[in-house]
């Protein structure tokens, strides 16, 4: 509870700073992610989470884990104070977040999936199905686990990581999750107890990921390996502009209808970006329902009469005032806190 009054307190305290207009404030957290870096791209047919499939092809040997970024991305471009590569990543790194996922890893994972693209149909598979959205989910897997819209960035992406979570969890360190994640958690059982071996492609996709072979995942068990250097998310959205795709050019417009839009939902806020981010994942995780489909934007504004550190704000944006009031109000009596302001203009 003092957490969560801590929040308002912040949100009404960057509101009278800002001099925006808005309605009263109201309880509630908000939701999930932002993405990490990823070396490679995805093997074109992966596995689908959490089954198998037959195997159709390989997936090329990765580059070292550790590779260095080629170059330094240019200056980010902003839309009405927005970052529109910040804004990008939100989805991935508060789904990585809340559920204590390292950024890059979770990054990888999805990046070896679908190249980012929510639209991704893999092949079919032995039971006649196939793996669906950003995440790769097959259907039977998806309804498993509460997944309505495996196609949503918004709702694939969180419940991807709390799958990840739980796979890691269960087999004891990142590189199993990724294996069971790829081939099945049967298959990687009956792999450990050398009943069966995993596919080239699920050891292509470990090593892809992690950089690290499955065999040496399997023999450290809960012992983690050196981390590697965690490039950040303007270098991740470099590498995505640099292998430019749909969902990029879409998500990018979709940024740019909330930066722009006359009204907005304000989730979380602070002077810490990091701070701003886990309120936020927390809001996600605790009220998908409410915030799906709806994307998140990271805006950051100097508050001048508070120095130079950037004042970072979360929200979500509404053509109208009574549309925005509507949608804080589903987050307030579902127990969470907002606060509804008018935009400035770009």
């Amino acid at each position: 509870m003092a957490r969560i009054a801590i929040i308002a307190l912040m949100l009404l305290a960057a509101t009278a700073a800002l001099g925006q207009e808005g309605g009263t404030s109201a309880p509630a957290p908000p939701p999930p992610a932002q993405p990490d870096s990823s070396e490679k791209a995805p093997h074109p047919n992966p596995l689908p989470a959490g089954g198998e499939r037959e195997q159709t092809e390989q997936a090329a040997p990765p580059p070292p884990a550790d590779a260095p970024p080629s170059a330094a991305p240019p200056p980010p471009a902003r839309v009405g104070g927005t970052d529109l590569r910040e804004s990008m990543c939100l989805m991935i790194e508060s789904a990585a977040r809340a559920h204590n996922l390292p950024l890059e890893f979770f990054a990888r994972v999805i990046w070896q999936e679908s190249r980012f693209q929510p639209n991704v149909v893999g092949p079919r598979t032995r039971s006649g199905d196939r793996a669906q959205g950003i995440a790769q989910f097959m259907p039977r897997t998806a309804a498993e686990r509460g997944l309505l819209d495996p196609f949503d960035p918004v709702q694939a992406l969180p419940k991807s990581a709390e799958f990840l979570r739980e796979l890691a969890d269960q087999f004891g360190n990142l590189g199993l999750a990724a294996a069971a994640y790829n081939a099945g958690p049967g298959r990687l059982r009956e792999f450990l107890s050398a009943r069966r071996p995993l596919p080239a492609e699920t050891r292509n996709y470990v090593l892809a990921i992690t950089g690290i072979s499955v065999d040496e995942w399997a023999a450290s068990g809960k012992r983690e390996p050196a981390p590697v250097a965690k490039p950040g998310c303007g270098e991740l959205m470099a590498l995505l502009h640099r292998a430019p795709n749909p969902f990029v050019q879409k998500l990018e417009e979709r940024v740019n209808l909330v930066a722009v839009a006359p009204w907005g939902v304000q989730l979380s806020a602070g002077f810490s970006r990091d701070q701003a981010l886990s309120s936020y994942a927390t809001l996600a995780k605790r009220y998908g329902e409410v915030l799906a489909g709806r994307d998140p934007s990271l805006l950051s504004t100097i508050l001048r009469s508070r120095g130079t550190q950037p004042f970072y704000q979360v929200r979500v944006g509404a053509d109208t005032r009574s549309a925005a009031e509507s949608l804080c109000g589903s987050i307030r009596r579902a127990g969470g806190a907002c606060f509804v302001l008018r935009n400035r203009a770009s």
